[in-house]
């Protein structure tokens, strides 16, 4: 499997077994309780271990948030790269994208520990930057999906295209927290049938998909998938 060189890293191979079952405790205890509960000392018991460990391995709060976080969105980071990577460039592709935020909005679980965490994130200097390198990549992620043609980089027009994308996914997710009975199918066929319309329109010399550009956005190579360094498109 290609090692992809996403903005985060899985915390877990580096985590000492101690500090591994903090991390799942303090899972079960934002998950169960929200971010206020996520205490020390809340943690140190759910885990069964001394409050002291946790800064001794975590360093900080922020520290365990980061790594929190990280533990949470690389597998679905990587898994989102994989999946897009597997099928053809274009509509093909295009198709994977939507499919797949509709299906991420849809994970409850996965969703609620990040909105219970982001607005203390965007107060933290130290956090904030982390959440911006995550969100960037993300958004070129999404252009480089919107591209219509292997071995062409994501045209600047399809970045603020991106930037719809993920707010769109991100806000039907949140609806979907409170009310997790929603209907999200029709509307993400509009939105699909919307974004395709606008690429098919914009084709021509230039625009996206036009092939007038050159190389995988991060990989080096024709048709890589952001930062991957591997081609997307064997």
């Amino acid at each position: 499997m290609a090692r992809y060189e996403i903005p985060i890293e899985d915390p877990a191979p580096r985590l000492a077994p101690t500090a591994a079952r903090i991390l799942e405790a303090a899972k079960r205890v934002l998950a169960r309780d929200g971010f206020p509960a996520l205490t020390f000392a809340n943690i140190a018991a759910e885990a069964g271990e001394n409050p002291a460990l946790i800064r001794y391995h975590f360093g900080s709060k922020a520290g365990l948030i980061s790594t929190l976080i990280d533990s949470v969105m690389y597998l679905e980071s990587v898994e989102l790269i994989e999946e897009l990577a597997s099928v053809p460039p274009g509509e093909e592709r295009r198709r994977a994208l939507f499919q797949l935020h509709q299906t991420y909005a849809r994970d409850l679980r996965s969703y609620q520990m990040f909105y219970e965490v982001v607005p203390h994130i965007l107060r933290d200097e130290e956090l904030r930057p982390h959440l911006s390198a995550l969100f960037d990549w993300y958004r070129k992620l999404d252009a480089w999906a919107l591209g219509a043609q292997a071995g062409t980089d994501h045209p600047a027009k399809l970045e603020p295209l991106a930037l719809l994308t993920v707010a769109i996914a991100d806000g039907v997710a949140l609806q979907m927290q409170a009310d997790p009975g929603l209907d999200i199918g029709p509307a993400f066929e509009i939105w699909r049938q919307l974004i395709m319309s606008y690429l098919d329109g914009s084709s021509g010399a230039g625009a996206p998909g036009s092939g007038s550009d050159t190389g995988a956005p991060g990989s080096g190579s024709g048709g890589g998938a952001p930062g991957s360094g591997v081609s997307g498109d064997a």
